[in-house]
């Protein structure tokens, strides 16, 4: 979400963007195992959230994708969060 806006800022589409980095190196950078990112990927792909096709990234609903990853907590972190 957070590149989301900053893409749409700059004035690039803030619904389909290309990732840069593999879902093997989204994991190191996040300390994750790649099955744990495909796993997210795939959570949120069922839920009709994101759509992923190799590096290519479509967010298809934008109020979900916040509601699933509970948005507002992590864009105003609390100590427990």
């Amino acid at each position: 979400i957070n590149l989301s806006v900053r893409l749409d800022a700059l004035g690039f589409s803030s619904n389909d963007i290309h990732l840069k980095m593999s879902r093997e190196e989204i994991g190191n950078y996040l300390g994750l195992k790649l099955e744990t990112v495909s796993r997210a990927f795939s959570k949120l792909q069922d839920k009709g959230a994101i759509v992923v096709e190799r590096r290519y990234l479509s967010i298809r609903n934008l109020e979900q994708l916040k509601s699933i990853i509970d948005f507002d907590a992590c864009a105003h972190p609390r100590p427990d969060c």
